[in-house]
């Protein structure tokens, strides 16, 4: 047999040669990724990662990011994506936490860059409106605080604003008030009323033709209640003259009798 080796080969041969290693090359370039070996044990990315034990990232930087998600897609129409996406059956979907693993007593800090979930929404595009920075729905409690202070918020012009069926509601368990207003100082306003203001303490009562006082008997009133009242109906002669608070009751005086069937409106404090 003739040695191949020793045979000298011709410049055509040799092109020809190269030519077909190269398409050989970019074939191999050209095919898909999920083509390649997977390793079990390494997190894929555009599929599905199935784990029955935590998949932790630490990033040991100083002021570094452990991990971030971003969605860049174009977006048009009420399309919608998201940075990172978390879901629970029975838990949290995201939970996030600052310094250290969570505990009562740490998680009210003083200084603001410990905050367990920060959410910032700048304006999009050329559009004039701001987006919301967190964003809670819930067919119960759509954002739920706890801590010494449940909710904070504080903006350049409104703090905390709500809308709906009672705008805000604010309950206490105790002697204190379900809703404290504060002014800075004394001369600050603490309490600003635009629109109707109904009180459950008040009311209309009608004293009998021929009497001169009425009792009214309403939870919660004692000797301390500072309560106002004043005709409704117009009798000449005839005012109100007191009104004396006893435990759960008041009596409101009128100076005499009064000759025909007689309205007083009344107002509790404390």
């Amino acid at each position: 047999m003739a040695d191949e080796a020793a045979a000298p080969r011709s410049r055509r041969a040799l092109l020809t040669a190269a030519a077909g290693a190269a398409g050989a090359l970019a074939a191999s370039a050209a095919l898909p990724l999920v083509a390649t070996a997977h390793d079990a044990d390494d997190v894929q990315l555009g599929g599905p990662n199935a784990a029955t034990t935590t998949t932790s990232i630490t990033n040991n930087a100083l002021a570094g990011t452990a991990f971030a998600g971003a969605a860049t897609g174009d977006v048009s129409g009420t399309d919608v994506g998201y940075g990172v996406r978390g879901t629970s059956l029975n838990g949290a979907g995201v939970f996030g936490w600052s310094v250290s693993a969570p505990d009562p007593s740490i998680i009210h800090p003083t200084d603001t860059k410990l905050t367990g979930v920060f959410g910032s929404a700048p304006p999009s595009g050329n559009d004039t409106s701001f987006g919301t920075g967190v964003w809670g729905d819930s067919a119960d409690v759509g954002v739920l605080g706890t801590g010494d202070t449940g909710v904070s918020g504080s903006g350049v012009t409104t703090g905390l604003y709500g809308f709906g069926t009672y705008g805000v509601v604010g309950e206490s368990a105790s002697t204190s008030a379900g809703v404290l207003a504060l002014g800075s100082t004394a001369n600050d306003l603490a309490l600003e009323v635009r629109g109707k203001v109904k009180f459950s303490r008040s009311g209309r009562s009608t004293i009998a033709t021929g009497k001169s006082s009425i009792k009214v008997t309403l939870a919660g009133v004692n000797s301390g209640c500072r309560i106002f009242a004043l005709l409704h109906s117009n009798r000449t002669g005839r005012w109100v003259q007191s009104v004396v608070p006893v435990t759960g009751s008041f009596t409101i005086y009128l100076n005499g009798t009064v000759t025909s069937a007689t309205y007083v409106a009344w107002f509790i404090l404390n």
